[in-house]
C-alpha cells in the first residue's frame, strides 16, 4: 500500500493527503500571523511565479513548505488579480512536473496521475529503440491530453502504441497532466471562499500590490476583432483571456505583428498576459525575430499552407485566396491595434 510522507505532501500540496495533514496539525486561519516563515515563503512564491514563471523547487521545511502554498492560495484569492492567479497556478504546476520526473517511487506518479486525471496508469517495465518505458495508458486518454500539445513527439505515430496502450516515460507522463494539475490549483482558487484579512495577509498583500504594478507593462494595447487575419486574431484572444498559445502560434502573430509595422514593445507587451509570460525571455525572442539579434535576418509570417499544417488555419471569406497571411486586408493592415498609455 502506498504510504505518502511529508515531504511528499510539501512536493505535492493539492493532495487531498496534504490538507488533511494541515488539519491534524491544527493550524487555523486565525493562527497565520504566527508562522511568519511560511507567510514570507508564500509571498515569494507569488513573486517569482508572477515576475520569472517559475517556483523554486529545492525543498526545506516539509511542513512550512506545504503551509506556504496553502497559505499562497489564500493571498492570490485576497488580491483578486487574475493574471497573478494564472501565472501561480502554472508555475505550481511546472513545479510539481520537475518533482514528478524526478520522483524515485514509480507507484507514487501512477497514484498522482490518477488522482490528477482519474486515468490509470499502469507500471510497465518495457524497453523499446533503448528507450526504457514505465508506464502504459491507454490510446484514449493519451488523445485527450496529448491534443494540447504541439511538439512532433507528441503525436501518436511518434509514440510507442501496442494493444491500445501508449507507453511512456516518467518524464511523458508527468508533461501530460501538466494542464491538469494547473486548472486543479486555478480551480481550487475560484472556489475558496473570501478569507478573513489578518495584519500579516494584509501586510503581504500590500507588498505583492506593488510587485505587480511594477512589473506589468505601462503600455497596453488594445485589441480590436476583425482587423486581422483569422490565424493571428485567434491567437490575440487566447492573449487577452490569460491563456497560453503553442510556440507556432506565437511565432505567427510575432512575425505578422512585426512585418505591419508594430514595434518590439508593443508585441512583448501584448505577450505580458500569458500566464509564461518572461519579459527577458520574450523581449530577447521578439527582437531575434524583427532581426535586432543573431544573424540580423527579420522573419516574414509562415505561409497560409504551413499554419493550415500546424491546425492553425481558421479561414473566413475574408480570406479569399491569399497565400499568406500578410496579404489579408492590405486596406486594413494598419488598423486594429491601438497603443494606450496609462
Amino acid at each position: 500500500m502506498l504510504q505518502l510522507g511529508t515531504e511528499d505532501y510539501a512536493k505535492y500540496p493539492f493532495l487531498e493527503e496534504a490538507r488533511e495533514w494541515l488539519r491534524r496539525l491544527g493550524i487555523t486561519l486565525e493562527e497565520i500571523d504566527e508562522y511568519t516563515e511560511a507567510l514570507s515563503s508564500a509571498k515569494e512564491r507569488l513573486i517569482k511565479a508572477y515576475k520569472h514563471g517559475h517556483i523554486d523547487d529545492e525543498l526545506g521545511d516539509s511542513d512550512k513548505e506545504l503551509l506556504s502554498f496553502h497559505i499562497a492560495l489564500l493571498l492570490v484569492k485576497l488580491l483578486g488579480v487574475e493574471q497573478l492567479a494564472l501565472k501561480f497556478s502554472l508555475a505550481e504546476a511546472r513545479r510539481v512536473e520537475h518533482f514528478l520526473e524526478r520522483e524515485g517511487k514509480k507507484d507514487l506518479v501512477a497514484y498522482i496521475f490518477k488522482v490528477v486525471s482519474k486515468v490509470e496508469a499502469e507500471e510497465v517495465w518495457q524497453t523499446v529503440g533503448g528507450v526504457e518505458y514505465d508506464y502504459r495508458i491507454p490510446v484514449i486518454d493519451y488523445l485527450k491530453r496529448a491534443v494540447h500539445l504541439h511538439s512532433p513527439e507528441w503525436k501518436l505515430v511518434n509514440r510507442v502504441v501496442d494493444g491500445g496502450f501508449v507507453y511512456l516515460t516518467t518524464r511523458d507522463l508527468s508533461r501530460l497532466i501538466r494542464e491538469e494539475i494547473r486548472l486543479m490549483i486555478y480551480n481550487r482558487i475560484k472556489s475558496l471562499p473570501q478569507p478573513k484579512l489578518t495584519p500579516a495577509l494584509e501586510e503581504a498583500i500590500e507588498d505583492l500590490r506593488k510587485v505587480i504594478k511594477a512589473v506589468t507593462p505601462t503600455t497596453q494595447i488594445i485589441v480590436e476583432p476583425t482587423k486581422y487575419p483569422p490565424c493571428v486574431q485567434h491567437a490575440l484572444d487566447l492573449l487577452q483571456r490569460g491563456q497560453n498559445i503553442p510556440h507556432f502560434g506565437r511565432f505567427l502573430m510575432t512575425t505578422y505583428l512585426l512585418n505591419i509595422g508594430k514595434s518590439v514593445d508593443e508585441v512583448v507587451s501584448l505577450f505580458a498576459k500569458a500566464p509564461d509570460f518572461n519579459e527577458r525571455l520574450t523581449r530577447y525572442q521578439v527582437e531575434h525575430i524583427a532581426g535586432l539579434r543573431g544573424g540580423g535576418t527579420k522573419y516574414r509570417p509562415p505561409s497560409c499552407r504551413t499554419i493550415q499544417a500546424h491546425t492553425l488555419c481558421f479561414k473566413i471569406e475574408s480570406c479569399d485566396n491569399i497565400k499568406n497571411p500578410i496579404q489579408f486586408g492590405r486596406s486594413r493592415a494598419k488598423g486594429g491595434l491601438r497603443k494606450r498609455s496609462k
